[in-house]
């Protein structure tokens, strides 16, 4: 592709590649228009579109997606008991995406980080209380268990953008044809609070603001200060207040070297002399 594509982010599995017609239909397709709050996908995580969402998902995930991620969807927003926690997603007879095969802008990808460290973050804290910290429920072989969230991302991005109302596109990998999915204007069971990129921003404010603080002492279960920069608006303070601090105290010593001096008689002499 070509440099006015650097911006796109695009996660692409080694077995499904695009076709250089699908590719150049790609590239003017987002060359072309605004699209912030666009998806492309061209790896569907159900071909013949009739399985149900969730239900695959525990196929994927050793039979445990539904119950898993509810729980962490559920201490992730502090939702009470008998109040649902799993966000629905429908079986309208459109794709969905798998594989890590999708391109979306920067600005989108950077919101979609943002929430999959607190969620994932989530998810691990679900092992606090486990008699076997190393256990992981989501994998059904060795290798699963040693990479324990390594298929979170393909299952997320998809309940992220249907939720956070981004436009979903499928991509045909070989011909190049697009067609939009799970029409916006159609979406009726949409999450749009919990998904709202000001409430999750601040949620991950308050995560920064704990790690900031020191608040999890002693504790290796804590995922989310490991998951990228830990930043929120108390520290841009304490950095401008420290670096205050310091110029005043410059300026102290400073008057006091000059007081010591005049006290003693010392007398700078004229230069050239």
């Amino acid at each position: 592709m070509k440099q006015d594509m650097i911006m796109f982010l695009i996660f692409l599995s080694h077995q499904v590649s695009l076709s250089e017609s699908a590719e150049e239909t790609l590239e003017k397709t987002m060359a072309g228009e605004n699209h912030e709050d666009v998806i492309y996908y061209w790896v569907p995580m159900d071909t013949d579109q009739t399985s149900n969402f969730w239900s695959t998902c525990d196929c994927l995930n050793a039979g445990h997606c539904r119950t898993l991620f509810e729980d962490a969807f559920r201490n992730m927003y502090g939702l009470p008991e008998g109040v649902a926690a799993l966000p629905p997603m429908p079986n309208d007879g459109d794709y969905w995406s798998t594989l890590h095969s999708w391109v979306m802008p920067t600005p989108s990808f950077l919101k979609f980080i943002m929430f999959t460290r607190m969620f994932v973050d989530s998810l691990h804290s679900l092992n606090g209380n486990n008699t076997e910290p190393a256990s992981c429920l989501l994998g059904a072989s060795q290798p699963e268990k040693r990479h324990c969230y390594c298929r979170i991302l393909e299952i997320l991005v998809n309940i992220w953008a249907y939720h956070s109302g981004r436009k979903m596109v499928y991509l045909n990998p070989v011909t190049g044809e697009s067609k939009e999915q799970h029409l916006r204007e159609e979406r009726n069971e949409m999450w749009v609070k919990f998904f709202d990129f000001t409430l999750l921003k601040s949620m991950d404010e308050d995560l920064a603001e704990e790690a900031d603080d020191g608040m999890h002492p002693g504790t290796d279960q804590w995922l989310w200060p490991l998951t990228g920069q830990v930043f929120w608006p108390g520290i841009a303070d304490r950095e401008r207040e420290e670096k205050y601090i310091k110029k005043l105290d410059k300026k102290l010593k400073s008057k006091v070297k000059l007081l010591e001096r005049q006290k003693s008689g010392y007398k700078q002499k004229p230069l050239g002399q």
